[in-house]
């Protein structure tokens, strides 16, 4: 599919956001006459990569979030949102949040919605269906998550 016609359909049947962000990502990696690859837009990754520099206008123009554009492209293209590269996602950002990290926060209401959030996102990591048909791919590193999340709980004896 050419570049414009792409972002012709997005402008059509999506948010206008939607249609900014994608022309953003795509004016950086296309030329106008090129043939796009869809499959782009399944890796959650690019959306952060390519839109760093366009937060202000999605979060305080739009009031929208990369999540949120993620979502609406994935609807679109029909694509299943709960996919590797979510999951990868969100376990990637859980493995940065070490215990010593955890431990160093001075402020216990952050430390306290800290752990609320690690807690709340391995939760949503077992229920998700992709973890589910690949746990062998993605066991060794949730469960070191809990272990994690378990020896912070213990010493702050939450």
């Amino acid at each position: 599919m050419k570049k414009q016609d792409f972002l012709d359909d997005i402008k059509l049947n999506c948010s206008e956001i939607l249609y900014l962000s994608s022309k953003h990502i795509l004016d950086k990696l296309y030329k106008d006459d090129e043939s796009i690859n869809c499959d782009f837009f399944v890796n959650y990754k690019n959306y952060h990569i390519y839109l760093n520099d366009y937060a202000g206008i999605i979060y305080g123009r739009y009031a929208s979030s990369v999540d949120r554009l993620y979502i609406e492209m994935c609807n679109h293209l029909d694509i299943e949102i709960d996919n590797k590269y979510t999951l990868e996602h969100v376990i990637a950002k859980l493995e940065k949040q070490t215990p010593e990290l955890l431990l160093g926060l001075t402020n216990e209401d952050i430390q306290k919605q800290t752990i609320i959030y690690f807690d709340e996102k391995l939760v949503s990591i077992c229920h998700s269906t992709y973890y589910k048909n690949n746990i062998d791919e993605f066991k060794q590193r949730v469960q070191r998550l809990e272990e994690n999340i378990l020896l912070v709980k213990s010493a702050l004896k939450y």
